[in-house]
């Protein structure tokens, strides 16, 4: 039997969590359908620094590593090597001096390293940092000798701050490193990521390029317009295109989300293969907002994405399982942002409601929030509200802190695939209020497929899946209005099993659609764009 090989593209920049990103279970499900076809055989070709994160992700999936190859450049840079040693830390004004005097030698120092960094961040291999030291000549020996001169106040700095206070110590040393090598919020790093990205894209295309076996190539994301140097037939999926559904939500971002907004309409104005999530997207977005041939476009739904086979003993037992999702939920309480009341927690039957999901404008997180505030408040439920968003937004933490809700609306992050699980099931009830999506939200399915209820917002592209009128009457509400938000969510707890039973024959309708059926489908699209 011939095996039919193609290519996923992937080309997130350095130190982005897969297992936070949308596409990664989209990805993981997906290749989760392809494993069913033994005619198929698909090659992940991402940045050297995506192969560990991609490794770690299909480990929380449980995908088998025979389902696809990963082929990254060789050798991840040394810049970033050091990049991933620093991590941010919260402003403390100890230490303010040594910062002043350490930003002065930076000052004297940025010319010459804002010459050679652009450089430095391509190196991956010691003839590449052989070839670096040789060209950068004097420039790069007047670096070398002012980084002598700061290194060592540095080293003392820690030293002396190590036997003045041992606890401050890390704050203050990572505080002056930050000043040193700006991190991801000051426009040159982001510069010299935006360098280190394009030279490990022209790694990649060089590695594209020798896969001659690959018959066509499938981006499921818009966010890399590189994608079209692909010498070959190619797809490209367009999620959605949030920022211009959302541009005062997203404004905040600045040039930066401008760039993200460029580099997407390049991809979309250059493909010739278009597949999306919904109708809605297709038509709404890329044919009537972008001016798309609708010929060009695909629509291929989702299939559900099922929680029940991460939350489970093995073999099964109910009373097993579910004392392992209990102690799913108290480490992941545990692990909140507010350590000091979720510590010690130990209520593992504590009563609550759950939305997963990362905190974007789309995502209407403060009208969920004010809902919530009103059914504590003034319904008197006595539910916590559990979120897997940052809980230190700054919309949020101040609507949080404002309303004094930080022991009722607890932020669970870093959840692994077996957690998130465990949320879903223990919850009385899963909400998802966000705005605008690509494609009907898998809060519905993920929740229903461990036994939790669900209310959600009445959105276009969830109204053309879940088509039934007495389903959305139950269970949708509008996203603009908090008070018909809350009147969902008090009587979705109200009357829980009634959603529950008219949900779940949605829910087993829903499962006859499987992801090899959306494998097929790609694969269809993938054929014949590929035939001579």
């Amino acid at each position: 039997m011939s095996v039919k090989e193609y290519g996923i593209y992937i080309a997130y920049p350095p130190m982005v969590d897969l297992k936070k990103e949308g596409l990664g279970r989209y990805l993981a499900m997906f290749l989760k359908g392809a494993g069913e076809r033994e005619d198929l055989s698909f090659t992940i070709v991402c940045p050297s620094w995506s192969r560990e994160a991609l490794a770690e992700l299909f480990e929380s999936e449980r995908i088998s590593a025979d389902l696809f190859t990963i082929c990254t450049p060789q050798g991840e840079p040394y810049a970033l090597k050091f990049f991933e040693r620093l991590h941010r830390r919260k402003k403390n004004r100890r230490g303010r001096w040594l910062l002043n005097f350490v930003q002065k030698a930076r000052a004297l120092s940025l010319g010459f390293w804002g010459n050679i960094a652009s450089q430095a961040v391509q190196v991956h291999s010691l003839s590449a940092l052989l070839i670096f030291l040789a060209s950068t000549g004097l420039k790069g020996l007047i670096a070398i000798i002012l980084g002598l001169f700061i290194v060592p106040v540095v080293t003392v700095a820690a030293v002396v701050t190590y036997f003045l206070k041992k606890i401050s110590r890390s704050k203050i040393y990572h505080r002056i490193i930050s000043v040193l090598v700006p991190t991801s919020a000051n426009g040159l790093a982001m510069h010299l990521f935006d360098e280190m990205h394009r030279a490990e894209l022209d790694r990649m295309q060089n590695i594209i390029g020798q896969l001659s076996d690959v018959r066509a190539w499938y981006c499921p994301v818009a966010f890399w317009p590189s994608f079209h140097d692909i010498d070959k037939p190619r797809l490209i999926c367009i999620p959605d295109v949030w920022p211009t559904d959302f541009p005062v939500g997203f404004s905040s971002h600045g040039d930066r989300l401008k760039l993200i907004v460029e580099r997407v309409n390049e991809s979309i104005y250059r493909a010739d293969h278009l597949v999306t999530y919904s109708n809605e997207i297709k038509w709404s977005t890329l044919v009537d907002h972008y001016g798309i041939n609708p010929n060009k476009v695909s629509v291929i739904h989702h299939a559900p994405n099922r929680m029940d086979g991460f939350n489970s003993t093995r073999p099964p037992n109910p009373g097993l399982s579910l004392k392992y999702c209990q102690n799913l939920l108290l480490s992941a309480i545990r692990r909140s942002v507010n350590q000091k009341y979720t510590g010690s927690f130990q209520n593992s039957k504590v009563d609550y409601i759950f939305y997963a999901s990362q905190f974007r404008p789309n995502k209407n997180v403060l009208t969920l929030l004010r809902a919530y505030v009103h059914l504590l408040r003034e319904k008197h439920i006595s539910h916590k509200l559990f979120l897997t968003g940052n809980g230190e937004a700054a919309d949020v933490k101040e609507f949080v802190t404002r309303h004094r809700l930080q022991n009722d609306v607890l932020f669970l992050h870093g959840l692994s695939t077996s957690e998130l699980a465990a949320c879903y099931q223990l919850a009385d009830l899963a909400v998802n209020p966000s705005f605008a999506e690509g494609g009907c939200p898998f809060t519905f399915t993920e929740a229903l497929s461990v036994g939790t209820p669900v209310v959600m917002a009445r959105i276009p592209v969830t109204e053309e899946v879940l088509t039934d009128p007495d389903l959305q009457q139950v269970t949708l509400f509008d996203p603009y209005s908090w008070q018909d938000c809350a009147n969902r969510i008090e009587w979705g707890l109200q009357h829980r099993e009634e959603l529950l039973e008219v949900q779940n024959k949605a829910f087993e309708q829903l499962s006859r659609r499987t992801w090899t059926d959306v494998v097929n489908e790609h694969v269809a699209i993938l054929d014949r764009i590929s035939q001579p």
